[in-house]
């Protein structure tokens, strides 16, 4: 539980909502703890009140011994609210007038000072008596209480005119109280203050939840575009609108944050695809004749092969090597060198169908693959002929080389090249690359050896005519 992360409407519903729900109940506390003593002030300052004008309605009463509107006066206290009993006694303590019916929590309280009491009839007056020399006019359980007055008479004596009256009591009056209906109000109060309390925090929540939704929402949907481009949707755009400017100037800063992402990714993605296509022409062609090199030949060579014998159709390899390259090499330099080699990489290459292969073998060595020539061997012997003549035709041209070394006037070189050509054809029962490169290899030697410039086929493909 500690552990767990809250969001940002929960942190600021509880950094909100603590500090109003403490200081609504602290509010309230002290609001019903002042309602609850002005109540309790209240219902002992009627009882006093009331117990003083009894008191000042009996004096007369009890002089005259008239028991009856002592009897009446008790019985009209009662109309009073919370008054249920009045009692009047005289100076001796007798009960000269009783009215009502005590509480049942008085008559308990009382049971427990009858030991102290004056020994009469009446268990309840005789505890009414000891509350009646109690230092303390107020008698109080919580449920009910009682309110003592005095009953004093002022005699002047007749030889004493100047000096004031000494006031005697003459009698009692005792009041019983319910505290029923105050308890009452004061459990409407404590629950009309909790659903105050309750309904205000509810409302406050609900403001709370309806303002914060407009900043959570946004952070939110900011949380999820973030990512989501963390993630790698670098597309990802925020359309929320928000009131609030620092979430507007975020919002836009990582839409233009993602924009220069997605820029970034799709340069570097291109640089990418481009350096890969240079690593692939560096795996699979010659730098400088950008002709398919040995590796790529031979994937080619296996493919043809396979097609070979599904067809049937015969194919054909070339190996040819230039009759008089080295001296070129040598007088000139290799930057001549290949300036002849780039040139014969372009003749050879006009001189064969988009189907067909040239590859740079090494050196001044090529490789020509025919593939898909025909079924019949004899056919596909003339193909592969006129072929090889039009290629030893063509490099056996005069070379016009333009070269500028560096620092130095331009230098226009002419050089007569021949070529040497082994042939081998090839069908299904052939089956390795290296077999048949090996054995057009043979026969460009066989040319060489018969004096150059020459077209040979292998053994085995003259044998068969």
């Amino acid at each position: 539980m500690f552990n767990r992360k809250y969001g940002i409407r929960e942190h600021v519903s509880l950094l909100t909502l603590l500090p109003l729900m403490l200081f609504s109940i602290a509010m309230s506390m002290a609001f019903i703890h002042e309602q609850s003593d002005d109540m309790d002030e209240g219902i002992v300052s009627s009882a006093r009140l009331i117990a003083r004008q009894l008191a000042a309605n009996s004096e007369y009463a009890i002089f005259s011994h008239n028991q009856s509107f002592l009897q009446n006066i008790a019985a009209s206290a009662l109309q009073e609210p919370d008054v249920r009993a009045v009692l009047i006694t005289d100076q001796g303590g007798n009960v000269i007038a009783l009215a009502g019916k005590l509480p049942a929590s008085i008559l308990h309280s009382l049971a427990d000072r009858n030991t102290q009491a004056v020994h009469r009839s009446d268990p309840p007056v005789r505890g009414l008596l000891v509350l009646a020399n109690r230092s303390t006019p107020i008698f109080d359980d919580g449920n009910s209480m009682l309110a003592y007055q005095p009953i004093l008479s002022t005699q002047i004596a007749l030889d004493n005119l100047e000096n004031e009256a000494e006031a005697q009591q003459i009698g009692a009056v005792i009041i019983a109280l319910s505290r029923e209906q105050v308890n009452q109000r004061k459990q409407q109060l404590l629950l009309a203050t909790l659903l105050s309390i309750v309904t205000f925090l509810i409302l406050t929540l609900y403001v709370i939840y309806r303002a914060s939704r407009k900043i959570t929402h946004p952070i939110r949907q900011l949380s999820i575009a973030i990512q989501s481009i963390g993630s790698g949707h670098l597309d990802t755009r925020i359309s929320q609108q928000s009131g609030i400017s620092e979430l507007c100037t975020l919002t836009e800063g990582v839409n233009q944050m993602a924009a220069q992402l997605q820029q970034e990714r799709t340069l570097l993605q291109h640089r990418i695809d481009e350096a890969t296509e240079q690593l692939r022409n560096m795996a699979f062609y010659d730098t400088l004749t950008l002709l398919p090199n040995r590796r790529l030949l031979n994937d080619r060579l296996a493919q043809a092969l396979s097609n070979s014998r599904r067809s049937g159709h015969y194919g054909a390899v070339m190996f040819i090597d230039l009759d008089n390259f080295k001296p070129l090499n040598d007088q000139f330099g290799h930057a001549v060198g290949d300036l002849l080699l780039i040139e014969a990489a372009h003749r050879i290459s006009s001189c064969l169908r988009e189907t067909d292969t040239v590859a740079r073998f090494g050196g001044d060595e090529f490789v020509v693959m025919l593939s898909e020539l025909n079924a019949d061997h004899a056919l596909s012997f003339d193909q592969a002929f006129t072929v090889a003549e039009k290629i030893r035709t063509t490099l056996a041209k005069t070379y016009h080389l333009i070269h500028q070394p560096q620092g130095q006037p331009e230098a226009r070189i002419e050089h007569h090249c021949t070529s040497s050509i082994g042939i081998v054809l090839f069908q299904s029962h052939d089956t390795n690359p290296e077999h048949v490169l090996s054995m057009a290899d043979m026969a460009m030697y066989q040319a060489k050896e018969s004096g150059r410039n020459l077209i040979r086929f292998h053994p085995k493909d003259t044998e068969e005519l």
